[in-house]
């Protein structure tokens, strides 16, 4: 039923007035959660912490190691950076598989490592790696695989696996990167590019197109750049097992 217009302002008035007295009424009852002085402040913290461990702890907690200082754990990262150092020297002369074209990786504790790995290999080989709480990761370029040596809690050499570098490599060093990149300058000053002197060099590891997996060889895609934010001008495929160039490609 249509009302008239008349008859729905009547309405509104009237509802609106209803609920103004409703809310007066309620005010003069004095509801508890709008008295604010007598609630207290919403977030008070009045327990005290007096005679407690700080930082928390939880109950029975034993062993507990507070860094709590910048330079205590510098101290306990560079004798860490040592002792790692040590251990990579001492696979660097004691391995064969090496040659003499290698870079380090990484070094690895063996908590950090899954021990879900699949291995492949003998009984000997799987005690050997159980042994291993420390490695040491390589990638040889006189034997093109990524070399793994692994340490025992005695610093001594326990396990080696070598990896062919069409199965597996790891990511690319600094060293690398510099090395891919005099390859790919000399190369582009020799063709006659002039503007390669006042570019910047950035390094990535390649892969086969379509997510095909390694290369057969350590492949560096190297760009030239005039700054970071600059897309590339210069750009090379650099096959460092092989000391050499692939594919070159420039942007007019």
């Amino acid at each position: 039923m249509r009302l008239p217009s008349t008859t729905k302002t009547l309405l509104i008035t009237t509802g609106t007035v209803a609920v103004g007295a409703a809310l007066i009424l309620l005010g003069s009852q004095g509801l508890p959660w709008t008295n604010q002085a007598e609630a207290g402040p919403r977030h008070s913290h009045n327990h005290s912490h007096e005679g407690l461990t700080w930082p928390p702890q939880p109950r029975g907690i034993t062993n507990v190691v507070v860094h709590s200082d910048a330079k205590e754990e510098e101290n306990e990262r560079a004798i860490k950076k040592a002792r790692m150092d040590g251990l990579a020297q001492k696979a660097e002369r004691g391995i064969l598989g090496l040659g003499n074209r290698f870079v380090r990786i990484t070094e690895i504790d063996k908590d950090e490592k899954e021990d879900t790995e699949e291995r492949d290999g003998n009984d000997q080989e799987e005690r050997n790696a159980r042994k291993v709480v420390k490695q040491v990761v390589f990638f040889s370029h006189d034997k093109n695989a990524t070399v793994e040596v692994g340490f025992d809690g005695e610093d001594t050499i326990a396990a080696v696996t070598s990896t062919p570098a069409s199965e597996y490599q790891p990511e690319i060093t600094d060293e690398e990167i510099e090395a891919a990149q005099q390859l790919a300058r000399k190369y582009f000053t020799a063709q006659g590019s002039k503007r390669i002197a006042g570019l910047r060099a950035y390094g990535i590891l390649a892969y086969k197109p379509e997510g095909k997996g390694f290369f057969d060889t350590r492949i560096i895609y190297v760009s030239f750049h005039k700054h970071d934010d600059a897309p590339p001008e210069l750009m090379a495929w650099v096959d460092l097992t092989n000391q050499r160039i692939l594919q070159v490609r420039e942007e007019l």
